[in-house]
């Protein structure tokens, strides 16, 4: 486990030096380092302030849907070991979350399956204010008349945002229809069983498929759980607009360092949503790294954006939060596995 831990870490560092010298490449070295002297250190703090507010408020949202007592801090520390995981791991950006709900169960004794229903929960309402804030930039790119686009940018555009639609309707679909969740996990399971057993001698897949569908009923009983306090889903909710709003302001904060101040909200917006769908698609990059910078890049280009400006915004941005979160993540794991 350390050793795959390490081999991911130092996987993520050769990336991020990759990406950092063909964006840097790209802009030149000279005019790099002058842009660099250049930028608004203040407003790119202010950057990263955004980046913290995305994460509390998120974490705050979590507390929401959460069965347990917990101080806030605490499930700030959580959720950054998760996030740490998720930028380190190629699956979806989804492997810190049994983390979260290993860390969360130990500390307050319920079951990990309650537990991990509390942090797909999250997961499933953060999507729905991301998509809207979404469909509102698409509303502002076509109500501009300044802004024209062709036949394959708008074709990309109904891809991706049909795309999300489409994860989003089969995560609902799977917890509405218990059954088919766990006919879906058992075909998987007898599917992935020969290559399970390559790893874990002794492996039987059918008892493992009795203590999933253990597992199912617990997991679906949380959530029946949650969902059942409105009161406390609309406060998740609002929440959970507030901390996509706070990270797009952080993209903003970083156009405002560099002083590129032309770029259009639906621009921001569109590029933004894009980018993180994109990273949901590469399993074996992740983090969505490298996939994420570069859809980023050239679509603040397309959209008007200078390039050196666009790639020099895209790397401030993945600094002040991919590569912040994943550093401050490292940290609090490190906290976490120490203390146990």
């Amino acid at each position: 486990m350390e050793r795959f831990k390490s081999r991911n870490i130092l996987f993520v560092i050769v990336m991020g030096a990759i990406i950092f010298a063909i964006f840097a490449n790209e802009i030149g070295f000279e005019k790099f380092l002058y842009l660099i002297n250049n930028v608004n250190r203040p407003l790119l703090l202010l950057a990263v302030f955004f980046n913290l507010l995305n994460i509390i408020t998120f974490t705050i949202t979590w507390r929401y849907l959460t069965p347990a007592k917990i101080s806030l801090y605490k499930l700030f520390k959580f959720y950054m070991a998760g996030t740490f995981i998720n930028n380190i791991t190629p699956s979806f950006g989804t492997a810190g979350e049994p983390v979260k709900a290993m860390f969360l169960g130990k500390e307050t004794g319920i079951s990990k399956a309650e537990c991990f229903a509390g942090v797909v929960s999250v997961r499933m309402l953060n999507m729905f204010p991301f998509l809207t804030i979404g469909m509102v930039g698409v509303w502002l790119l076509f109500s501009n008349p300044a802004i024209k686009l062709g036949f394959w940018a708008v074709a990309g555009l109904g891809f991706s945002i049909g795309l999300a639609f489409l994860i989003f309707g089969l995560i609902i679909y799977f917890y509405i229809r218990k059954d088919q969740l766990s006919s879906f996990v058992h075909t998987s399971i007898r599917y992935l069983a020969p290559f399970i057993g390559l790893v874990k001698k002794g492996f039987d897949h059918k008892s493992y498929v009795t203590a999933v569908d253990e597992s199912i009923n617990s997991f679906h009983g949380g959530l029946k759980n949650i969902h059942q306090d409105k009161k406390a889903l609309g406060k998740a909710i609002l929440f959970s607009y507030l901390g996509w709003i706070f990270d797009i302001l952080a993209i903003y904060m970083v156009f405002l360092s560099i002083d590129e101040t032309h770029i259009h909200i639906s621009v921001l917006i569109i590029s933004y949503t894009i980018s993180m769908i994109s990273g949901w698609l590469p399993l074996f990059l992740p983090g969505g790294l490298g996939i994420v910078d570069g859809t980023m890049a050239i679509l603040f280009i397309y959209g008007g954006v200078p390039v050196e400006m666009a790639v020099l915004a895209t790397l401030l941005y993945r600094l002040a939060s991919y590569w912040f979160n994943t550093l401050l993540g490292a940290f609090y794991f490190w906290i976490e596995l120490k203390s146990r």
